[in-house]
């Protein structure tokens, strides 16, 4: 399961620009202007943790209804009819990573995902690559744009069209639809409780065993409360077992080598005052290491020593942010990047008027890439490697 951030031409520019003029001041009521907020209101919708939907499709030969929960980046569980012609076909599959769980007569199969079980992925196909036309607001804000869903009707995708409503209570999507003008053909997904669901557990658990060892095993015992204090601050499902060779990790298996090695970053923090030319800057940092998004770093301002605590949060057109306790109030400039293992990761805006010693630091991270991140931030580790193991654990 890789931590994958979405990719469009000039989305990192798009959501800096965003960080530094849109950050909301929790003093100032803010105002909605749906001609031009709605982009920013799809980039958090992206960056939710979690929410809930009712999904219908209708194809030329098969009719669905289905519910489902959906948890961003980790997985989904839906259940629902397909109605044909001739039958009624009752399904319910969980989507792991790239793992699916397909219900089959009481028991569960095991299959490489499909879309059936992603309907996310589906949402965000439809919202790619298009712009949104305001169309009115009548407890809604209602929006038209050029659907992108060729598989309902490949020889006739340039007729597909589509409606999205945003709540005027979240700014968030409550209603999707995608299809042929006459409705004929068409794709529609209801979404609520933003952020209630916490997990999608599989049907069963299958772990994978990884040894984790560092350079000292006399210095690894000390690390084990530090490393069961990560993972717990990422939330994810697993085992821990101290062993003479090192310690045994036990994980559900749709985590992959590559997610956990990010899971065991080292996590060492630096935050700098950002200024406002390349001149006045002592180094030259890039947001997410891309180029195009370059931010200019003066004077250091704290590590890794002073931050207490930290918490993901959502402000009031529901972005989320961390949320950063630091261990003692600081005179800190208006504008900060925090850098996590040499990687500019978000900046912030401060008021300045007094010391201070929160931080609510913005980055374009995903809502399960943020929780490792924060995590990352709270507790450093030594430089841990990892290893398969397939001994039986004693």
């Amino acid at each position: 399961m890789g931590i994958v951030m979405k990719q469009c031409p000039g989305y990192k520019v798009a959501v800096l620009f965003s960080l530094w003029f849109m950050q909301c001041v929790p003093a100032v009521k803010y105002i909605p202007d749906p001609e031009k907020d709605i982009d920013q209101w799809i980039r958090n919708f992206e960056q939710q943790r979690s929410f809930r939907y009712h999904h219908v499709l209708k194809t030329k030969s098969v009719y669905t209804k289905a519910r489902g929960d959906c948890v961003i980046g980790r997985g989904e569980h839906i259940s629902g009819v397909w109605y044909s012609a001739h039958a009624e076909l009752p399904f319910e599959y969980i989507g792991l990573a790239d793992i699916e769980y397909a219900r089959d007569n009481g028991s569960w199969q095991v299959a490489p995902r499909g879309e059936q079980s992603d309907i996310f992925t589906q949402i965000e196909r439809l919202l790619t690559f298009d712009k949104f036309e305001y169309i009115s607001t009548d407890g809604e804000f209602l929006y038209r744009f050029k659907a992108n869903i060729p598989f309902l009707a490949p020889d006739k995708r340039k007729e597909m069209v589509g409606t999205i409503k945003i709540s005027q209570r979240n700014f968030l999507p409550s209603m999707i639809w995608a299809g042929l003008p006459d409705s004929s053909l068409f794709l529609q997904v209801d979404i609520s409780h933003y952020n209630k669901v916490k997990r999608i557990k599989p049907p069963r658990f299958q772990w994978k065993n990884y040894l984790l060892t560092v350079d000292s095993l006399a210095v690894f015992t000390d690390y084990y409360g530090q490393i069961k204090r990560r993972l717990d601050g990422i939330g994810v499902e697993y085992h821990l077992t101290q062993t003479d060779r090192g310690i045994i990790l036990s994980l559900t298996h749709e985590h992959n080598i590559e997610e956990i090695e990010t899971l065991f970053a080292h996590g060492v923090v630096h935050a700098y005052a950002l200024v406002e030319t390349k001149e006045n800057a002592q180094r030259v940092g890039y947001l997410e290491d891309d180029i195009a998004s370059a931010v200019y770093l003066g004077d250091s301002l704290f590590d890794h020593n002073s931050i207490k605590n930290a918490k993901i949060k959502f402000d009031a057109v529901s972005r989320p942010y961390i949320m950063v306790k630091l261990t003692k109030k600081l005179a800190l400039p208006t504008k900060i990047a925090v850098e996590v293992d040499g990687v500019i990761v978000g900046i912030a805006t401060l008021d300045t008027s007094k010391k201070i010693d929160t931080i609510n630091l913005y980055t374009i991270r995903r809502y399960y890439e943020m929780e490792i991140l924060r995590a990352t931030m709270v507790q450093t580790l030594p430089n841990i490697f990892i290893s398969e193991f397939f001994e039986e654990i004693q």
